[in-house]
């Protein structure tokens, strides 16, 4: 469906936007992971970049958000990035992986990227990052929204002894962990992307980033967190499952 287009926008966020839909396990935010914005110094703040109404008129939306095939990060998509947060200060931002892209009057990208506060003993979070790549291959940050693990509210630290992992890598045994634990969803594929967090609780529960996809024809996937408790015996199963919902303007 396409959004109307209409004179008085004046913000690039706006450009391919469908659908504003809502997802509990995300809180939206232009800020440092983990801080008030009134914390921040004003070089880090994400300033949302004003464009034309021509610009805007002639951002004529052509499909919605598709997923990825390939969660690896390609060189393109990787300059990419690395163009729209070269202004960045404050924060270390690494793309961890490739999620989707929106086709509008040139490319909206979303990558899941770690962000670390440049500051000593300072500890990683997790993130959306929204990128607009315009015709021209110039490239501007349209919104950062943070992922937060279970038990976290308006941006607040998770309950329960949730932390983000340092290392986002699917190692082998959190590989071993994901095909104990969706090897009865018969209904779905569970593919993991990146290892988000964990709590050590009589076990482990884990947070993984997944792409889910139907075993139905046709299916292109969809991303999710996924909460999977491990026994101290090796058990496993998924607890919770969160969708992500894509959408560049929060």
């Amino acid at each position: 469906m396409k959004p109307e287009v209409t004179k008085n926008l004046t913000k690039i966020a706006a450009i391919g936007l469908i659908g504003v839909m809502a997802n509990a396990g995300l809180v939206a935010c232009s800020r440092i992971p983990g801080s008030s914005n009134a914390d921040i110094p004003e070089e880090t703040k994400i300033n949302i970049v004003d464009v034309s109404n021509d610009e805007i008129d002639n951002a004529v939306i052509t499909g919605g958000w598709q997923t990825a095939d390939d969660q690896n990060i390609s060189a393109a998509q990787k300059a990419v990035f690395e163009k729209a947060m070269e202004k960045l200060v404050g924060v270390k931002y690494e793309p961890v992986a490739y999620l989707a892209s929106q086709i509008v009057a040139g490319t909206n990208h979303c990558f899941l990227a770690k962000a670390t506060v440049v500051r000593p003993g300072a500890t990683p979070a997790y993130t959306l990052v929204y990128i607009y790549e315009d015709l021209k291959k110039d490239c501007k940050v349209l919104n950062i929204e943070d992922v937060t693990l279970p038990g976290a509210r308006d941006g607040k630290a998770p309950l329960g002894g949730f932390t983000f992992a340092e290392n986002p890598a699917i190692t082998p045994d959190i590989a071993a962990v994901m095909d104990k634990a969706s090897a009865s969803k018969l209904g779905a594929a569970y593919e993991p992307v990146a290892n988000i967090g964990s709590q050590v609780i009589n076990g482990t529960n884990h947070v993984i980033l997944c792409k889910v996809t139907a075993v139905a024809p046709n299916s292109t996937g969809k991303f999710a967190l996924v909460q999977i408790a491990e026994t101290v015996d090796g058990n496993c199963k998924i607890t919770e499952v969160t969708d992500l919902v894509l959408s560049a303007n929060r």
